[in-house]
């Protein structure tokens, strides 16, 4: 391959890597890391990374170890949360019949734990229903309100959903229920016919806090709410300690991926403690049959308990997730536990089916070349969507959208979008100018359903609006690189000021660091489809350290490892962190990029 690196554009000359990014290196305030650095007595490395994620070095602490009693703002901020408290504190007293219906992903089956866990301690047995992914789709529908009266309901908390479901909600009027809609998705509507509408991204909200997904609404709601039933002295309500149900808040913010700023990173710090005391018989079940045996961090999190929650509403039945979170019975429990084991497995290979046969279509169809990637098939599993569109994104580091047949020639699917493209934004202009049937989402991630004959017209609308919005391109394609580092610097302090910084995700990302003049030892593929690629990187010195790179087989800097050959010299990219494969503990680096320096001018 041959390559051309301009040293004055990027970063060491690399704006064309192995896999089409622009190396910029990220530059710490020098001053704020020294004044970190002897502050509280940090490895350098790590004073550096701090600088570039807070602007004082007195708030070290409040980043490293961040609080709810720091974060957590006053309830009544939010428009309608003091009203619907209120409102269910009455529901609850006078034993009315109260029901939740919610999303049939993470954050809406953490929600729904959330509530009937803290209702379950007045005694209140409350009725929940989660729609099924494909035979009823998203949000709320006529037969499962239907269902929800026949429960003589007199008033329904929804959760994730309901925001954008307008003909609904004049339909749960008319049946006389009281409606509380407790949500994040975008919103430019009125509510009038909603008793009480609790969600930050609506036009007359003015809390600021619209990166909250709703099981961290759902916290904030019963915190309040916990507040007016101990000012009324309401039985044995100074008895519960609502911070025990953190971990399903870290759970739906780390899946949904909101950014893990603030308050969310105080829930996702404080939920994972709560994670590691293994107080949910659910989540502790998963992990042990599933072999998980070392402390969890917000990786497991979003990679192992969140996929196995979410298989359930992918290919099975939507409410198996909600059972493993409320459930104490360990009979049952370990019937559920298996019951996602399995469904994980076979919505990977659906996933890998689906994902395969999406790449064969932008290839073929030369889809890569614009800004936006828009691709759909009459054959596609529904319940993978999301995840394939993900990996896409990821891939070409554009926004997608991906759809499915569904009947009367209805085109259903998801969408996944990068920095500056607010995804949500979108599919609420393609609604309000009738170019979809319906819709909704926030700024990463979107659903939509949309009739065949205009397919073509959204297409043409979603790449202008990605070029009016931000301009995307292969060339463009930026890999920060934090620090140059040598493997002689990979030890113990230094993991353990990496970890310190977390938990990584959107808004907070992981360090990477760059070992520049290394070789390739015994490259290998290894995984159950053989794609990922196991090697051992050296500097010249005794020390190696192990490197896997993910999806390696997939493309230019996977098969020039694979191809690498005595006397090659690489300079690699990557996340350093601990590996515990079967049970032996190291450190790692999982690759993200690299170059020959050969190529390098």
């Amino acid at each position: 391959m041959n390559l051309k690196f301009k040293k004055e554009k990027s970063f060491f000359g690399i704006s064309n890597s192995l896999l089409n990014n622009f190396w910029v290196k990220n530059e710490p305030n020098r001053r704020l890391s020294l004044n970190i650095s002897q502050k509280y007595s940090l490895n350098n490395i790590v004073s550096n990374l701090l600088s570039l994620r807070i602007f004082d070095a007195n708030n070290v602490n409040d980043f490293l170890e961040p609080t709810l009693e720091k974060y957590l703002p006053n309830p009544t901020i939010f428009n309608d949360l003091k009203k619907a408290s209120v409102r269910v504190f009455n529901a609850i007293k006078n034993k009315e019949n109260i029901s939740i219906l919610g999303d049939y992903d993470v954050d809406g089956l953490s929600s729904i734990a959330i509530l009937k866990k803290y209702f379950n301690f007045f005694g209140v047995n409350t009725f929940s229903y989660i729609p099924d992914r494909i035979n009823e789709g998203y949000g709320p529908n006529l037969k499962a309100i239907d269902i929800i009266k026949s429960k003589k309901t007199s008033l329904l908390i929804m959760v994730d959903c309901g925001t954008n479901s307008h003909d609904i909600i004049s339909y749960i009027k008319k049946k006389k229920i009281d409606l509380i809609i407790i949500d994040h998705h975008k919103s430019n509507d009125e509510h009038k016919n909603v008793f009480a509408f609790i969600n930050p991204n609506s036009i007359h909200d003015k809390s600021e806090h619209s990166f909250l997904c709703s099981t961290g609404l759902t916290f904030i709601f019963i915190n309040y709410l916990q507040k007016i039933f101990q000012l009324k002295n309401y039985k044995s309500s100074n008895k519960i300690d609502i911070n025990n149900m953190l971990d399903l808040v870290a759970l739906a913010t780390v899946c949904d991926v909101v950014p893990l700023i603030g308050l969310n990173r105080a829930f996702v710090f404080q939920g994972l403690r709560i994670l590691s005391r293994r107080q949910n018989i659910g989540l502790k079940m998963l992990s042990d049959i599933s072999l998980l045996s070392k402390k969890p961090d917000e990786e497991d999190l979003g990679f192992f308990f969140g996929p196995r929650i979410n298989a359930g509403g992918r290919v099975g039945k939507s409410d198996i997730g909600e059972k493993l979170l409320i459930t104490n019975n360990e009979e049952e429990l370990e019937i559920l536990v298996n019951q996602l084991n399995t469904l994980n497995y076979q919505r990977k290979l659906i996933e890998e089916k689906v994902y395969n046969e999406s790449i064969n279509q932008i290839i073929k169809e030369k889809k890569f070349k614009k800004d936006s990637i828009f691709i759909f098939n009459s054959n596609w599993h529904e319940g993978v969507l999301g995840i394939v569109a993900s990996r896409i994104k990821d891939k070409y580091h554009k926004p997608v959208i991906i759809l499915t047949k569904k009947d009367n020639n209805i085109f259903k699917g998801s969408g996944r979008s990068v920095s500056g493209i607010d995804i949500g934004f979108l599919i609420l202009q393609a609604k309000q100018k009738k170019i979809i049937l319906n819709g909704g989402g926030h700024q990463m991630a979107a659903g939509l359903s949309i009739n065949k004959n205009d397919l073509k017209t959204f297409e043409s609308f979603f790449e202008n609006f990605v070029k009016k919005n931000h301009k995307v391109s292969n060339r463009e394609k930026i890999l920060n690189i934090d620090e140059v580092i040598t493997i002689k610097s990979v030890n113990e302090d230094l993991m353990e000021g990496i970890e310190k910084i977390g938990p990584y995700g959107l808004g907070n990302p992981k360090p990477i660091f760059l070992f520049q003049k290394v070789k390739i030892i015994k490259p290998k593929l290894v995984g159950e489809t053989k794609k990922h690629i196991s090697f051992f990187v050296s500097d010249g010195t005794k020390k190696t350290i192990k490197a896997i790179f993910f999806n390696g087989l997939d493309n230019e800097l996977g098969k020039t490892i694979l191809n690498s050959f005595k006397g090659n010299f690489f300079s690699l990219a990557g996340v350093i962190k601990r590996s515990f494969w079967q049970n032996k503990k190291e450190f790692q680096i999982i690759i993200e990029d690299g170059v020959l320096e050969k190529d390098i001018i």
